[in-house]
């Protein structure tokens, strides 16, 4: 016979193999940046646009995937969302110019981004833990790292050793493979199978959560202070992540650095996050959150710093890398663990999807905000000294995050 506990760690490692497949969209974009530079020809800033046309097609149909994801399969909806992906590197590379790849970034790799990403599984995991909820999602945000490590080396074989486009359709064979796979593991609710949260008795939250409404008011979540401090604090680390990231290979072959070896820098990255958010997954539970954000954002801070003098040389960069993984890593599980503990779990997709709105929207100007300063000064230097400066600031708005539930006064949407 099943135990609760075995099957909803299953859920934590079929969502840590979803989130490392998502994770390869962003921090391996700069390894497929290359061949499409060469191909297409564009400039910096207009070649780091795919990554805005994915943030900006996620933050629109966010709230709506959210709060479909409260009511449907979350099994069908990640097993589509590995399809949607594998089927835009197919179509990539077809392009025959490269408007069809911002296309195919907006029809194709946004809804996927969100299906098998983190909105879909804060939702499941919030379902399958209560008390260790912290842990479980600090572990299956960790794939999001794990896949940073192992993909761009995959991939950056892939276009070494066949042409660029034959080798994206091998990776969307293997991306499929994966995701399938991963989503097959994938159970609803633990009620599906006469289980509840952590393994309980009774339903942990079941006291709590009873006479809550089932979603709340877009218009409520605007209203609410708590819901901009949360989005402006995830959005300041996330977006300078993703701008470095997806700029990191470009960088550092700008200052001689092998293409192989720039590769390498995204896995050391990625380690740095990986390990960061393993460390989550232990303190998370028993620590205060601001304490956690304070940390992060002051390391994050020194990371971008570190990163002004990429110019030398490896050694250098790679430092910069892994303060900014590091320490931006143990932010990235944040909203994850907040959404439910301010707003209750009924709501998380609802929730995340207006959160997501606003979070990509400030990633819809980061990648090719980077590299527009490249175009104009030569250098990122401005850019990391405006997201140090940034983090600091950020500091003022950790001591008044509210961490409880909200007021009782807060108006509900009715259930549909």
């Amino acid at each position: 016979m099943e135990r609760s506990f075995a099957v909803g760690w299953r859920q934590v490692g079929a969502c840590m193999v979803l989130l490392a497949v998502t994770a390869m969209i962003t921090s391996s974009y700069s390894v497929l940046a290359v061949p499409l530079g060469k191909e297409f020809q564009p400039s910096r800033m207009v070649l780091m646009l795919s990554m805005t046309v994915l943030s900006g097609v996620s933050a629109i149909i966010s709230p709506s995937v959210g709060k479909l994801l409260d009511r449907v399969s979350l099994q069908a909806a990640m097993a589509l969302g590995g399809v949607l992906l594998a089927l835009g590197f197919i179509a990539i590379s077809f392009a025959q110019t490269f408007n069809h790849v911002l296309i195919v970034y907006g029809v194709l790799v946004a809804p996927a981004n969100l299906l098998i990403g983190p909105l879909a599984c804060t939702v499941l995991l919030t379902r399958w833990f209560a008390k260790r909820r912290g842990a479980a999602l600090g572990v299956a945000i960790a794939g999001i790292a794990l896949g940073g490590v192992i993909f761009p080396p995959i991939i950056q074989y892939l276009l070494t050793e066949f042409e660029w486009r034959m080798g994206l359709r091998l990776l969307s064979l293997i991306v499929l493979a994966i995701t399938l796979a991963a989503a097959a593991f994938v159970v609803n609710y633990p009620g599906e199978r006469g289980f509840h949260p952590d393994g309980a008795s009774v339903d942990p939250e079941a006291a709590v959560e009873v006479n809550k409404v089932r979603t709340i008011a877009a218009s409520t979540l605007l209203r609410d202070p708590s819901f901009w401090m949360v989005a402006v604090l995830v959005a300041t680390v996330t977006a300078g992540l993703k701008g470095m990231v997806t700029n990191l290979v470009s960088l550092a072959t700008d200052v001689g650095i092998a293409a192989g070896s720039a590769a390498f820098l995204i896995s050391i990255y990625a380690s740095s996050g990986f390990v960061a958010k393993l460390g989550f997954a232990a303190m998370a539970d028993r620590m205060n959150p601001r304490h956690l954000m304070s940390v992060s954002l002051i390391g994050y801070a020194v990371g971008c710093v570190a990163m002004i003098w990429a110019d030398a040389g490896f050694s250098a960069i790679a430092l910069g890398v892994m303060l900014m993984g590091f320490f931006g890593g143990m932010m990235m599980p944040m909203e994850s663990f907040l959404i439910p503990r301010i707003w209750g779990r009924e709501v998380v997709g609802r929730v995340g999807g207006m959160l997501n709105l606003v979070i990509l929207s400030f990633l819809l100007i980061s990648p090719p905000l980077f590299g527009r300063i490249y175009d104009i000064t030569g250098s990122y230097d401005v850019i990391f000294g405006l997201f140090a400066a940034l983090a600091v600031m950020m500091l003022l708005l950790v001591p008044v995050v509210r961490l409880g539930a909200a007021k009782p006064s807060m108006e509900a949407e009715p259930i549909a």
